[in-house]
Order: structure tokens, then sequence, then C-alpha cells
């Protein structure tokens, strides 16, 4: 496949600007909200059809460059053995690992065969939506960053502080890089059960990089990322989403040397800010709370300010909120659609 992200991802200039933007697929679109009515948000994930239909209404709706798959950082810890729920909203899981004990335990009772046992589901969801997807559209698989994964396998839940996986690493360093280590394993076999299903692109979220100096993040979780990224980029590009990557945006640069091909930045930095290098990014989600005109004009500034340069995609700087007004995302969209290169 040639598609508009993949050759953005080569750092080639591309005949448009390349778009999608992260969880595009759910909140704010009526059509979701109407399956929602009747199924929850697990229900959505774990049922392939329900899980391509999803995806694929962003793409229908706009014509967007790339569908990522309608899923969560925790299905990799279900596909581990460990229950999610989302009863109460954010999630929980039914089980935690919180010193080396219970870590060596849960490795010893897990492996890369109960991912395949437990996750059939997702693999469907995939091919389906890769089956309808046009050739010319980029579909995106994903996974939690160690580092995030780790902190919802000590917590049990979302975490505010993150303080029981950065005490672990404060009180012990060896262990604490077995733990990222066995996550980093997993992620790899995880992703690649979405390749072979089809996802021709796979993200990386730090979701939680902002809880970590960056000192520590740069020792002990970035090689742990490069890892990843060094063994999935022989099969395809990857992209490496980093919340508060202004934190940490000296220590990402190597990165681009251990097989990411773009890093995905938020707004707190500027959107060229590693030169010709490609990138990702990086409108604030808050401005599509404003109205179109203010919508067109942000959405220009970065396009001018990066898209003629070859390797650029756009994106915004996190999730888009719910309850975003559908008419600025259409601006966004059609600023973005129309402006040449």
């Amino acid at each position: 496949m040639n598609t508009r992200i993949q050759k953005a991802l080569r750092g080639e200039k591309t005949d448009k600007t390349p778009i999608w933007f992260m969880r595009q697929a759910g909140r704010y679109l009526p059509e979701y909200m109407k399956i929602k009515e009747k199924n929850t948000f697990w229900d959505m994930v774990i049922n392939p059809e329900l899980a391509a239909e999803v995806t694929l209404q962003p793409i229908k709706r706009y014509d967007l460059d790339a569908a990522i798959i309608f899923s969560d950082i925790l299905t990799l810890l279900y596909g581990m053995g460990i229950n999610v729920s989302f009863e109460h909203g954010p999630p929980e899981t039914d089980k935690t690992v919180r010193n080396i004990q219970e870590l060596r335990d849960f490795k010893n009772a897990t492996g890369y065969e109960m991912l395949h046992e437990r996750l059939p589901f997702y693999k469907k969801a995939l091919k389906l939506t890769r089956d309808e997807l046009p050739e010319d559209k980029s579909l995106i698989g994903f996974a939690a960053a160690p580092y995030t994964i780790g902190s919802y396998l000590l917590e049990g839940q979302t975490s505010k502080t993150h303080s029981l996986i950065r005490a672990w690493l404060f009180s012990d360093k060896e262990t604490f890089a077995e733990l990222l280590d066995y996550l980093a394993d997993m992620t790899i076999e995880y992703c690649k059960l979405q390749i072979e299903a089809g996802a021709d692109v796979i993200q990386l979220f730090e979701s939680w990089g902002d809880s970590i100096a960056p000192d520590e993040y740069r020792d002990y979780i970035i090689p742990h990322i490069a890892k990843i990224s060094s063994e999935l980029s022989k099969q395809v590009p990857v992209i490496f989403f980093c919340r508060g990557a202004s934190i940490h945006r000296d220590n990402l640069r190597v990165l681009y040397d251990k097989g990411v091909s773009a890093i995905s930045i938020d707004w707190r930095m500027p959107i060229d800010y590693f030169g010709d290098l490609p990138v990702q990014g990086n409108l604030d989600p808050a401005c599509l709370w404003s109205n179109p005109e203010t919508v067109a004009r942000e959405t220009l500034k970065i396009l001018e300010k990066r898209a003629k340069k070859g390797g650029y995609i756009f994106n915004l700087g996190h999730g888009i909120y719910p309850g975003t007004p559908l008419e600025n995302v259409d601006a966004m969209v059609k600023t973005v659609q129309e402006f040449t290169p």
C-alpha cells in the first residue's frame, strides 16, 4: 500500500495534507451516540461488527485519510487475562500487580498464546474494517506504551498521580525494568496481532508521559519504547504520541533513530520543532469548541507552518472532546483538505 499517510511517514510530500484525528470514532458523532444508546462502550469494543462500524463512521462522514480501530488501550490487559470494566465510567480492572513476586507470578500465568486466545474479536474487527476500508486509506492499530499500561496494571484504574509506578521506579530500578521489559514484549506481540489482521500503521500512546520527569523518562522509559518501535518498524510505520511531549521533546528526538517514523505532538510545542523530520499534530482540541472561522484560522496557521514540507500529518494535539460541535470539525477537515501543500 502507498497511502498519503504512509508517504508522509516516509517523509515524502503528498498531493494533499493527510488528516485523521485521535478519538475520531466516537463520542462527538451522532451516529456513534445512536449505537451507544443500546450498547456499552465495552460491548462495542468486543463486538467485531460494531467495532468495525464505529471505526468507519468518521471515514464515511469526512473522507479522512486513516481509520484508527475502535478499541481501548486496556484491551491488551484483557488479552493478558485481566477483565476490564467501564461500568462506573473510567476503566477498572479486576486484578493488579504491585510487587516483584506478583509480577513474576503474572508473567508465568500469561503469554503470547493467551493474547491470541482472548482477542479473536479484535482480530476480526480489524479484518472487517480493512476489508471495507478503501485501499487509499490507512488502518491504524494502536497500543499504550509500557509506562502507561504499567500504571493501569499497578493501579487497577485511571490514576491522578501514577504514584505506584513512579514509586516502583525510584525504589527498585532493576525490577521496574523487568516490568517494562515484559510489557514491551507483550505489546510487540499485541501489535503484531493487529498487523496480521490488517493494520498498516501502529500508533503507540504514552497517555501519562507528563507524569514523569525528563531524566527518568530518558533513562528508564524510552529504551522500552525503542525496543517496541525497532521491532514493529520492520513491518509497518510507527507513530509515537506522548501526552506532554513538550516536557520530553529533547529526549524524544532519539526515537527517530529507533524505528519511530513520526512523533505526534500536542499543542504545547511548535509543530515545526523537529524541523523536517516527520511529525503529526497539533491543533488544540479546545479550539474545536470555538467557532468555524476560528477553527479554520488556527488550522491554517499550522498548515502554513509545516504542511508545505514533506512528512506531515494533520491531527489534534490530543483526542477530540465529547460534545465538540460538528460544524467546527467540518471547518477543520475542510480547511485541511482544501489546502495546497
